[in-house]
């Protein structure tokens, strides 16, 4: 691991867009707030607490899936890309440089669903660490998506679009703002495996929003562990890291 290049990358990417466009860092944030804002009037609170969380994840998963327009941007527009691949970086480090750059760009918006979590006792010191482990997890799982998918898009245009299409899809669809017991246990199945579904499983259950049985916190754990080093595997052995 190239720790000097992950660190000059997060200040180069993340540190420097936060300076220069703070108001792009409010884009990301206008559907998991207007989820939050819809939903504490549709229900008058009753449902606030699943939209903190679900706003929480919202943001760490657009985090790895807006990443395919970063990673298309970098590769076929700035060619950055392909002056690291004459270097010693390598995948790994080209994706955890600009998967916690990310993090740190869109640090404001984690600190405040973070503080709406302290206010309304979700995020406490027995559950903190879990809740961590389980955001990490879908980072990883997210950004190496993210990655596989940005090296097989030919087009910039195409980077974007396919980022926001999976940003709105796999955060609104799957129960991430919602009870995951709204669903039949068939489409619940179906959508288990989708890394933003077991990872709202996960911190519903760590947060006390609703019962989780063990069997059901263990298969959830294992998916979005397995997918984190599956997915990471995959955008690393197979992704197109030269070009042809």
């Amino acid at each position: 691991m190239k720790t000097k290049y992950i660190l000059a990358f997060t200040i180069f990417y993340g540190y420097s867009s936060i300076k220069r466009g703070f108001v792009y860092v409010l884009t990301y944030l206008s559907i998991p707030l207007a989820e939050l804002f819809l939903i504490y009037i549709i229900t008058h609170g009753v449902f606030v607490r699943f939209a903190i969380v679900g706003g929480l994840i919202s943001v760490i998963a657009n985090n790895g899936f807006s990443s395919i327009g970063d990673f298309v941007f970098l590769r076929l527009e700035s060619r950055l890309q392909d002056l690291l691949v004459a270097t010693e970086i390598g995948p790994s480090d080209y994706i955890l440089g600009l998967m916690i750059a990310n993090l740190l760009y869109s640090s404001p918006g984690i600190i405040l669903y973070i503080i709406l979590a302290l206010i309304y006792h979700i995020l406490t010191l027995v559950n903190f660490f879990p809740l961590i482990i389980v955001m990490m997890l879908l980072l990883f799982t997210t950004s190496a998506i993210g990655f596989f998918l940005a090296s097989l898009v030919p087009h910039t245009r195409y980077g974007w679009g396919l980022a926001g299409l999976l940003s709105s899809v796999l955060t609104i669809i799957p129960p991430v703002f919602y009870p995951y017991t709204f669903l039949p246990k068939s489409i619940y199945l179906v959508m288990l495996p989708i890394p933003t579904t077991s990872a709202a499983i996960l911190m519903q259950g760590f947060s006390n929003l609703i019962n989780v049985s063990r069997k059901t916190f263990i298969v959830s754990f294992l998916i979005l562990f397995i997918e984190s080093i599956v997915f990471f595997y995959l955008s690393v052995r197979f992704s197109r890291w030269r070009e042809k």
